[in-house]
């Protein structure tokens, strides 16, 4: 998976919470204290969606390990202020940077020579922990690749339903769709959105295409499509 295509990915709370291993809880109230707020779309009241970005699960995986570190969430709160006032990623800093986790501070690794108390507290200097965040985000890419590997979704085009499995495409970037019971029907799109925005255009063209040829005499079965409900009066 291209770092483009997941750019483009958006992940509710219960894949967020699958990927990370975080708790909704914990979701809900680091979102509250401003520790890592849901980029693509925030909560807006009640009944609203939390929508995260890649680069958000990765500020939620340092937060995660940093707490398993044993530090208090007001500790991650002011490393999170110091990084966002040296310009490392204004709304995602944890996503990009390298913290070592020494006493009752945390570091940032600015080189292999350079280590900023971003606490700017004296204390002891034994190593407890290294926050890799090239590593978090290697072991994420994969979670995210075994997850997002094929999804189905269901396409409504005139009175039915058609499945699409939708995989990406590992070589161009994007996604490729592929609906199940035409066979040889396949589009894809640059977003999850334009995919399926082509999926539509490609299942209306490849059933004018099977009209066409039924009028010539030839059958074309069709294959795992449905009525759609209608909506009762």
């Amino acid at each position: 998976m291209t770092a483009a295509t997941l750019a483009m990915e958006a992940f509710n709370s219960k894949y967020t919470r699958l990927l990370t291993g975080t708790t909704q809880k914990q979701l809900v109230y680091w979102d509250k204290q401003g520790i890592v707020k849901p980029s693509i779309s925030p909560a807006s009241g009640r009944g609203s969606r939390r929508l995260y970005s890649y680069l958000d699960l990765l500020a939620l995986m340092t937060v995660k390990n940093l707490k398993e570190a044993g530090f208090s969430l007001q500790k991650i709160r002011t490393c999170v202020s110091y990084l966002r006032g040296r310009g490392l990623d204004v709304t995602r800093p944890l996503a990009f940077c390298k913290l070592l986790a020494c006493g009752n501070t945390i570091y940032f690794l600015k080189d292999e020579a350079t280590y900023i108390d971003t606490l700017k507290r004296p204390g002891q200097t034994a190593v407890r922990d290294i926050i890799d965040v090239g590593m978090l985000d290697r072991a994420l890419r994969v979670r995210v690749l075994s997850l997002l590997r094929k999804r189905v979704r269901e396409v409504s085009v005139g009175q039915y339903s058609y499945q699409v499995e939708i995989e990406p495409d590992e070589e161009e970037g994007g996604y490729v769709a592929t609906i199940a019971g035409l066979s040889g029907c396949i589009t894809d799109g640059v977003t999850l959105e334009e995919v399926l925005e082509n999926t539509k255009d490609a299942i209306q063209a490849w059933l004018e295409a099977r009209d066409e040829l039924q009028r010539e005499g030839a059958q074309i079965p069709i294959s795992r499509v449905r009525h759609r409900r209608r909506a009762s009066a």
